[in-house]
Order: C-alpha cells, then sequence, then structure tokens
C-alpha cells in the first residue's frame, strides 16, 4: 500500500531557492523529506530505504508537511497585514497581548510562546482568547481570520523534537524559525 500520489513536477534548486523563506520553518528531518521526494524525485520505497522509515510513516509525514506549508504560505500571504495591525495597534491591545499575538503568529505554539514570555501556557491561552473576542468586538475581521486560523492549525508552524542520544540521553532540539 502506498501514499496516493499527486503528480508533481520536479522542483529545480533555483525554486528551492525561491522557497527559502518557507523551507526555514521546517525541521531538518522534514526538509530532507521534501528534498529526496520533490527535488531529486526519488521513488517512495527509496525514500524509505534512505530515511529508514515506514512507508505509512513517511505517509503521514509527507502530508503532515504538504498542510505545514500550506499553511506557512497562507501566513506569509498575510504578514503585511498582521504587521500592520501590530504597528498601529489599538489602545485597547496591551503590550503584553500584542506579544502573545506577535509569537503565536510566529510558533502557532501556546506552550513555545510561554516559555519565552516566561508566564503559564494557561495565561497565554487566556490573553490569546481575549485578544480575538476583542478582535470580534471591534469587527476588525482580517486579523480575527488570522487569529482564528492560528487558534486552528496550533503547533503547525514550530516543531519541538527531542532526540535521544546513547551517550548524553534527552538533547534538546528546538527548531525555530527566527
Amino acid at each position: 500500500m502506498s501514499c496516493r500520489r499527486i503528480s508533481v513536477p520536479k522542483v529545480s534548486p533555483q525554486q528551492v531557492g525561491k522557497w527559502r523563506s518557507v523551507f526555514r520553518f521546517l525541521n531538518e528531518k522534514d526538509r530532507d523529506i521534501l528534498y529526496l521526494t520533490f527535488v531529486s524525485q526519488k521513488k517512495q520505497k527509496a525514500v524509505q530505504r534512505i530515511l529508514q522509515r515506514s512507508q505509512p510513516s513517511l505517509c503521514y509525514d509527507i502530508k503532515r508537511i504538504r498542510s505545514r506549508i500550506k499553511f506557512i504560505n497562507y501566513l506569509n500571504s498575510v504578514i503585511d497585514i498582521f504587521v500592520d495591525f501590530v504597528l498601529d495597534k489599538d489602545e485597547d491591545f496591551d503590550s503584553q497581548m500584542i506579544s502573545v499575538m506577535v509569537l503565536m503568529f510566529y510558533t502557532t505554539s501556546y506552550t513555545h510562546s510561554s516559555d519565552v514570555m516566561g508566564i503559564p501556557q494557561i495565561k497565554v491561552r487566556y490573553i490569546f482568547n481575549r485578544a480575538l473576542d476583542k478582535l470580534e468586538e471591534k469587527g476588525m475581521w482580517d486579523i480575527f481570520e488570522i487569529m482564528d486560523n492560528i487558534r486552528f492549525n496550533k503547533n503547525i508552524v514550530k516543531r519541538i523534537y527531542t532526540p535521544y542520544d546513547e551517550n548524553r540521553g534527552k538533547i534538546e532540539d528546538v527548531f525555530l524559525p527566527f
């Protein structure tokens, strides 16, 4: 059984260069899968062998990577709207609320946002939801849509992997796009 393969044209190195801003959001494992599958045009069996992955695992990763890229492209398409909102912030949005919204925009992660801000995750969630309520109340639909999409796609942009090394135990390998 193999993944349903959609016909995808080969991606050239020049095209990869144009997608650099999107690829920087991907971790090394995802970039390897993308390179082998779409740039090198390796067959799925070859990718499985090279990466020592099972077929279902590889299919799942390809599907997840496609979703991430699609969402990252969405975020890239609305970044100007979001930056304008942050620069021209309304007085109803305090600096902590803006900070949470910015971190959620770049990471889509309550956990990472709480770590960066040094506040509990539940407080980040509360502030983010309060910001969404204010956006809706004020009729700021373009920003509300962006933030609501982020709420719906939590943890899709930033990925944290904790690999294991026999000699050192757990290794904190945190991938951040910024």
